[in-house]
């Protein structure tokens, strides 16, 4: 009950936070409840603090409050993915609040170019999901329906120089975003840092395999591809 009425009561509002690289951000409890707390999550600065570098290209795919996008702030060019209209807008005010040139692509990524159905999260847009594809337990069911549009991996290196790393963080539509990346995978060969959950991760590991990728299991849910 008491969560409820928290998740309700901060609905569409912004915090301002400062990550561990020192870049301040605006979150939204929103997104996540442990925002309030000044807490983020710490894998991801970890895992932009192990890989990126200066000459990093860097795509963050369901970018959220763009914890890893920010944390990735030295890199040479940075996109934060994220279909959700008001997550993105957290981004854009992170962008002029910090200085930081990350480009907000206001799209979900998927198997094709298309229309999809996009379920905004009960409990927390951080759970938001493709309304088709599914979405995890945590979601506590779906607040509202919007139509997003959706883009390929490989439609965004139209835009984007080749990714030297990658984050994927799509709530259950994991699979579908690497069957839309045959060119990504074939020629650019980016690092890739995954959330997939047991009923995804055999398929994307199998997609991963034939592309000639290892694959190491970073934590419960959180998976590390990287070119052989």
């Amino acid at each position: 009950m008491l969560r409820s009425f928290a998740e309700k009561l901060m609905r569409n509002r912004l915090v301002k936070r400062r990550l561990p690289n020192g870049v301040a951000i605006f979150v939204s409890p929103d997104s996540q409840l442990k925002y309030l707390k000044r807490e983020f999550d710490q894998d991801l600065s970890a895992i932009a603090k192990e890989f990126i570098r200066d000459s990093s290209v860097v795509w963050d795919v369901g970018a959220n409050c763009g914890v890893l996008a920010f944390s990735a702030a030295k890199a040479r060019q940075i996109l934060a993915i994220e279909a959700d209209p008001f997550l993105a807008h957290v981004l854009q005010e992170s962008v002029a609040l910090s200085g930081v040139p990350v480009t907000v692509v206001t799209a979900a990524v998927f198997s094709k170019p298309s229309l999809a159905r996009f379920s905004i999260a009960r409990r927390g847009r951080a759970s938001n999901f493709l309304t088709d594809v599914g979405g995890r337990s945590q979601t506590g069911g779906e607040r509202s329906q919007i139509v997003v549009p959706t883009v390929t991996l490989d439609n965004l290196l139209d835009i984007s120089l080749p990714p030297t790393f990658v984050k994927i963080d799509v709530e259950g539509a994991e699979i579908d975003v690497f069957e839309g990346a045959e060119r990504l995978l074939g020629q650019a060969r980016p690092t890739i840092y995954f959330e997939a959950g047991t009923s995804t991760v055999d398929r994307c590991c199998e997609i991963l395999k034939a592309a000639n990728y290892t694959i190491s299991q970073r934590s419960t849910t959180d998976w590390l591809a990287q070119p052989e």
